[in-house]
Parts: structure tokens; sequence; C-alpha cells
């Protein structure tokens, strides 16, 4: 375990979407986050609006998410803060009961961050391998 929490989601572009009971956003950097709990999504209007992944009706601003490009991403302890190019802003918070969202890290670090029940961080680096 690390003290790093550094997310590379800058400049990522959202290429995949998956809408399971969780929700997955893939990046173009091969990046991807899971959230697992609610979550908001505020759009370039301004509008508010709270996402639960395990309701379907609640999905639509996700979508919306599609082919945009992060311009910042941003951690206060276990808050989120993802600001699009397009205006829109997603921000995640941790979950009483559960781990609300993850990160996955891309390239040869592939470091985890998952956002704990009740709060706090747990940064997983990925096994040693030997070359």
């Amino acid at each position: 375990m690390t003290d790093d929490h550094r997310l590379d989601l800058t400049d990522a572009r959202v290429d995949v979407l998956t809408i399971t009971f969780q929700t997955s956003i893939g990046f173009s950097n091969g990046t991807t986050m899971q959230f697992e709990a609610e979550f908001a999504i505020t759009g370039p209007d301004g509008e508010r609006r709270l996402v639960d992944p395990t309701d379907p009706t609640s999905l639509a601003p996700v979508l919306a998410l599609h082919g945009d490009t992060v311009r910042n991403a941003a951690l206060d302890g276990a808050d989120l803060r993802l600001d699009f190019a397009s205006g829109t802003v997603l921000q995640a918070w941790p979950d009483e009961s559960y781990e609300s969202w993850n990160h996955h890290g891309a390239g040869p670090e592939r470091r985890m961050i998952i956002a704990m029940p009740g709060g706090g961080l747990a940064v997983v680096d990925p096994p040693a391998t030997t070359d």
C-alpha cells in the first residue's frame, strides 16, 4: 500500500460506459472508474442529478459523459470530483456501508484506489513482477 492518491485522468476521454449493478467508466488512457453507490452529475446547465447505479431510471446523465474529456480530477479525502471539458462535474463520496467508488489505474503502475465504507481510502499497488 502507498499514500499516493493520484488520479491519472487529466485529458482522458470517456470511451466506454458499462452499466450493471455498478456503473463503470472506461477512459482513453486505460483507466477505469467504478461506482457502486450513489454519486452526482451536474450538467453544464447547472442541474445536479443523483445517480444510483442500481436504479436504471437514474442513469441517463451518465450517458452524456460518453466522448467527454476530463479536465481535472481531484480528491478531498475520499470525496471525488471530476471536471469535464463540457462543463459537467461528477462527484462521489464515501458510503456508510459499501465501497462507493474505485479507480483502476492504467499502464505499468495499475494502482487501485478504493473509497472505503464510512470514509477513507485504500490504495493498492499491483503485485511486483520479475523480469
